[in-house]
């Protein structure tokens, strides 16, 4: 699994120091939650607040055990190896994780373009038709505007969409039948979040374009190009604290990128 070999690079590049860095603060935001490390280094990622929420209605053990587990000051090691797979665990696991990377994503181990949008680093001119797993609003609306493209939006909601948009939704029980027609394939990084990412790497065509894209993305990314993903499309977080403040207010996306991260398209140099 991509979270599981993504770990198993991280612990062999920082060896035993994983464990001497920890939680020095952590936001679970309404819509991204954030952490700040003892070495300064942060991360952001998408809250799956749906999948959160579902599992508290359910009653995990996360929630019944009788002394909750306390994050701030946990060494980064044992998030990575102890927390569990709940929802909440997932997502505290991998904000650890994009901030831990975060020295690693380089132009010296890898191509990077920042402050870009992805779509142009690929090829629209010869696409034909375009899988979107997630609706991403700015995407849509630039992808619908290209002539001769049939666009298919994998969505659980229909909900997600608005106005004439419906017309792209695509049921998530049809995704297997609808990426292995797509010659472009763009998948946000709530798949990362929801745990799905494997299986729908798994359905996409070898010769197709491929797109991961979204804070969550923002880990190390050679477990991606091991599944022949073209682009990972995340950022960096430039000033953490600003950023863990603005998350604890509610704050979304739009706000982040213009004041305490920017973007990040990275290419394997293969």
């Amino acid at each position: 699994m991509i979270l599981t070999e993504t770990i198993s690079i991280i612990e062999k590049l920082y060896g035993e120091s994983l464990k001497r860095i920890s939680i020095e603060r952590i936001v679970i935001g309404i819509f991204f939650s954030g952490v700040k490390l003892s070495n300064g280094c942060g991360g952001v990622s998408y809250t799956p607040v749906f999948e959160i929420h579902d599992d508290l209605c359910h009653a995990s053990p996360i929630f019944t055990k009788d002394r909750p587990v306390m994050l701030k000051g946990m060494s980064a090691y044992e998030v990575l190896n102890n927390l569990s797979d709940t929802p909440m665990h997932k997502t505290i696991k991998i904000i650890v994780l994009n901030a831990l990377s975060s020295p690693f994503i380089t132009s010296e181990r890898y191509s990077i373009i920042e402050d870009s949008d992805v779509l142009d680093s690929i090829n629209l001119d010869v696409t034909k038709r375009i899988g979107m797993v997630g609706a991403f609003p700015p995407f849509l609306e630039r992808l619908k505007k290209v002539g001769n493209i049939q666009l298919s939006v994998i969505e659980r909601k229909k909900e997600s969409l608005t106005g004439d948009n419906i017309k792209y939704f695509v049921p998530a029980e049809d995704t297997q039948l609808v990426i292995p027609l797509c010659d472009t394939v763009i998948i946000t990084g709530a798949s990362i979040a929801n745990g799905t990412i494997d299986e729908l790497l798994s359905y996409v065509r070898s010769d197709a374009q491929v797109i991961v894209t979204g804070p969550t993305v923002s880990f190390l990314p050679d477990a991606f190009f091991k599944r022949n993903v073209n682009v990972v499309s995340g950022v960096l977080v430039t000033r953490p604290d600003e950023a863990l403040d603005m998350l604890s207010e509610g704050v979304g996306a739009y706000h982040l990128f213009k004041e305490c991260v920017k973007k990040i398209n990275i290419f394997d140099r293969v």
